[in-house]
């Protein structure tokens, strides 16, 4: 198996863009360019492989020749002893008659003959037994061979498949194009697969308002951010027309041009017809047709022109119109969101006033339930001094000894009204403590609510400050790119203007160009009228110098065909010789038949591969009309002597006849 040659990687430098930024036309050319590049790499490394194993297949034919014809020695002299055996047997004896002088080539058939011949004629010995043996175990031995060959050529094939592949993937690794395109691919297929799960995933119930307002804020983003590409888009298309509408008048500035270098030829043509007509065109009215509808084929294309630049000019003020519809369109709709943002961003602002003002407030109730905390603890000192009271009475009443009843029932009915007004007081205290506390825990509740709008609005603001950055950056891009659309146009127009006032220099030299086309075909008139009198005496002179330059060209073709005669006995007599120096020189060397069968097959290819005329060069151009072969420096030489006719058949040929061989 031949191993194929190493791929040598050119580096060039394609010219990408930056990777951050998305896939431009250049990108795109570099990526087509650096696929052929490829494509010609595998098919050269290919090329190189097969030159090498062909190199290596000359080597085994010229080893396969060498056992060929030793092989063919050996039936040879096998076949001179069968013959003297087979005295009698005439086809055996011209059987091996044709072998001994080589006419029977194939040698499978020229052994099966033998191995009958050997049979036939050597009886059942033991070496005829064996060489039959031999010969059957080496044809088992060739078919086992050859299958195992077809085997190895499969296993050769897919292995140079593999090979050829893992270059190519190799190839494409190292490819700074492929590279590029694919990260683009995978950078889009990244952003689609993680805003998918994004938008599938849970929120959590405790932060529902939060959401709510994320979601809008989102959804205003969104809105705000397809506006900005849709006018992006519309700038982009609006300057691709632009650029093609530049290269349409670069191409009509172009085509001007070159109708201003036809105008000129034609005048000057016109101003130099009325002196050289006699000389150089004696067919006047053909000229003068020639030139009518040339000018009738100008009229028609500056006719087609101005359809053209009238289309174009009618296309560009449209555009004109669309561009400033929809920058008028995207200010108004700009206004308006803004108007819209200031106007929530001013309630906002109320809103947050508000809360601030409540919170005041509730820092004030609740500094005053600071303080009524002492009143609450009296209370409960007051509660303690009442239950001792009531303690103390109880004791009393117990008590037997008692001075007088008439003291004890009115300090105990004095005692039972201070029971009872301390007990109100401490009624209306214990109430009064509950309904602060009921109004203290409605404050605590309503200030968590505030804190909590209080939070939400900070963030909303938060957001909407960054959405009015965004919105003031992308209407200070849209104001800069108007205004460089607006630059654009001035110098569109300047240039429209300037073609304008150059077509109308064109009509006018048209129609100049028309004034001196009539008093030039006047002047024809005449010129044709003294030339139909001229063509007579042209014709009869015409005519005798026809037979001097047929008898001249007769002379000419006996002396290049005396010459090429002479020159070709030159080159055989030349050829001739460095044969017989060369066989010489071989007999005198070695003196053996083997020697001058080589010398003759040397002579041969020499006479084949080396050209014919100067026996130097190789054959490397062909005649297309005869298909006869010489050297480059022979052909040119007979071409510049002016003998354009083929050395061996006599055709004739010029320099477009001549092919480029690679031997």
């Amino acid at each position: 198996m031949s191993g194929e040659p190493a791929v040598k990687k050119a580096k060039l430098d394609w010219g990408l863009t930056d990777p951050a930024e998305p896939l431009t036309r250049k990108d795109v050319i570099a990526f087509q360019k650096e696929a052929l590049f490829r494509a010609l790499n595998k098919h050269r490394t290919r090329a190189e492989s097969l030159e090498t194993q062909l190199g290596k297949g000359h080597d085994n034919l010229a080893q396969l020749r060498e056992q060929y014809a030793r092989v063919c020695a050996t039936l040879s002299v096998l076949a001179a002893k069968l013959s003297g055996l087979c005295k009698d047997d005439l086809d055996a004896q011209k059987l091996c008659e044709s072998i001994v002088k080589g006419v029977e080539t194939n040698v499978s058939d020229v052994a099966e003959q033998l191995a009958v011949l050997f049979e036939k004629y050597a009886g059942g010995a033991s070496e005829d037994s064996s060489m039959t043996s031999h010969f059957h175990a080496l044809e088992k031995s060739k078919q086992a061979l050859s299958a195992h060959n077809q085997q190895l050529q499969e296993e050769l094939n897919a292995v140079r498949d593999h090979y050829q592949t893992l270059i190519r993937r190799y190839d494409r690794e190292d490819s700074e194009t492929v590279r590029r395109v694919l990260k683009m691919k995978s950078e889009n297929e990244s952003e689609s697969d993680e805003t998918g799960p994004s938008s599938m995933a849970p929120e959590p119930n405790s932060i529902k308002e939060d959401a709510d307002s994320k979601v809008v804020a989102s959804t205003e983003e969104n809105e705000n951010q397809l506006s900005t590409i849709e006018h992006e888009l519309k700038v982009q298309d609006l300057s691709n027309q632009v650029a093609a509408l530049r290269a349409t008048i670069d191409d009509l500035e172009n085509w001007k041009s070159k109708r201003e270098n036809e105008i000129l030829q034609l005048r000057t043509e016109l101003a130099n017809a009325t002196t050289n007509n006699a000389e150089q065109h004696p067919e006047g009215n053909l000229d003068r047709d020639y030139l009518m509808r040339r000018l009738e084929t100008l009229r028609e294309e500056n006719a087609s022109l101005m359809q053209t630049n009238g289309s174009f000019l009618s296309k560009f003020q449209q555009l004109v119109q669309d561009k400033e519809i929809f920058t008028n369109k995207l200010t108004v709709e700009f206004q308006t969101a803004q108007d819209a943002l200031k106007k929530h961003n001013a309630m906002l602002e109320k809103d947050l006033v508000r809360i601030r003002n409540a919170r005041d407030e509730m820092t004030g109730k609740m500094a005053i339930l600071d303080k009524q905390k002492g009143k609450s603890e009296l209370l409960d000192d007051l509660q303690k001094m009442m239950d001792l009271q009531t303690d103390r009475i109880d004791k009393l009443e117990n008590k037997v000894v008692e001075p007088s009843k008439d003291a004890l029932t009115k300090e105990l009915q004095d005692l039972e009204r201070a029971y009872r007004e301390l007990s109100k007081l401490a009624h209306k205290k214990y109430s009064d403590q509950l309904a602060q506390e009921s109004v203290l825990a409605k404050l605590t509740v309503e200030k968590t609510k505030a804190d909590q709008k209080y939070f939400a609005a900070m963030r909303s603001k938060d957001s909407i400050l960054i959405e009015n950055k965004n919105l003031t950056k992308n209407l200070t891009k849209s104001t800069e790119l108007i205004m460089q659309l607006k630059e654009i146009e001035r110098s569109l127009q300047g240039k429209i203007e300037s073609l304008i006032k150059q077509i109308h220099i064109h009509e006018g030299n048209e129609k100049r160009l028309v004034d001196t086309n009539k008093s030039a075909s006047i002047k024809l008139m005449d010129v044709t009228s003294a030339l139909s009198k001229s063509k007579k005496t042209i014709e009869s002179l015409s005519q005798e110098k026809a037979g001097y330059v047929e008898k001249i060209t007769n002379f000419e073709l006996k002396v290049y065909s005396a010459e090429t005669e002479a020159n070709a006995l030159k080159l055989r007599l030349s050829q001739e010789v460095s044969k017989a120096n060369k066989l010489h020189k071989v007999l005198t060397s070695n003196g053996t038949n083997d020697t001058s069968v080589i010398a003759e097959e040397l002579e041969n290819f020499r006479t084949i591969v080396y050209c014919s005329l100067c026996s130097k060069n190789w054959k490397n151009t062909a005649i297309k009309t005869c298909g006869h072969v010489f050297c480059d420096q022979c052909c040119k030489e007979r071409l510049a002597a002016r003998m354009r006719k083929c050395p061996i058949c006599r055709t004739q040929f010029g320099s477009r006849d001549l092919l480029d061989l690679h031997m």
